[in-house]
């Protein structure tokens, strides 16, 4: 049987036709290899991020240190007394460390984590860039014990940091029991009725923040 031209179109239109449904068929499942063998690799890196940011965050430094800071803060407010000035330094730097140390990771695994860890993380380094300031701002003022209003200013910026803390640790697969009894006995301590003080001038803080 002789082949005409329409079946030599019919051919041709056939083939382009059958291109068309397995090329972008085949560069998907080719995408998809090469995705999966990238995540293989790149799996190793994400434990060691997710490890590198739960001992920075956990009991072995994060954690202890907010502990030492709300005792401080709430001690100063209770007796009324000021916070002294070396011990002040001491947790200044200490934020810094913290501050720097948590962006160093932000920076350098920022390819393998998470859309939410690498969000908690960031604004845990933004409340500890604020409780800097804040701490900064009670050197100046020493040996003056901190005010009532920017007490309980710090005290709610170190919940919120405790708060977003030990969000990060869940997502990052640790049950922390100290950070969760730090946010209980802090969201309490916060509650407790004390004397409304007197109205106090608003005070801006360096970075920019106001204190109420």
């Amino acid at each position: 049987m002789a082949i005409t031209a329409d079946d030599i179109t019919l051919s041709v239109i056939s083939a382009i036709i059958g291109l068309a449904v397995t090329l972008p068929v085949t560069y998907l499942i080719v995408d998809r290899v090469v995705a999966n063998n990238e995540k293989k690799k790149l799996t190793p890196v994400e434990k060691l991020a997710k490890e590198r940011l739960r001992a920075k965050l956990g009991v072995g430094f994060l954690t202890t240190f907010l502990v030492t800071l709300v005792i401080d803060i709430t001690s100063a407010v209770r007796e009324k007394a000021p916070i002294p000035k070396e011990v002040l330094s001491l947790h200044i730097e200490k934020l810094k460390t913290a501050q720097s140390d948590l962006e160093t990771l932000l920076g350098v695994y920022s390819n393998v984590l998470d859309v939410e860890i690498a969000r908690l993380t960031s604004d845990v380094i933004l409340q500890i860039e604020h409780l800097q300031e804040d701490f900064e701002y009670l050197a100046e003022l020493s040996p003056r014990p901190p005010t009532p209003s920017h007490a309980t200013h710090i005290e709610q910026l170190l919940l919120k940091t405790v708060h977003l803390t030990k969000q990060e640790l869940v997502a990052l697969g640790t049950d922390n029991q100290q950070i969760r009894a730090l946010e209980d006995w802090l969201t309490d301590y916060t509650k407790q009725s004390r004397p409304t003080p007197r109205k106090e001038t608003p005070i801006e803080v360096r970075g920019g923040h106001t204190i109420a």
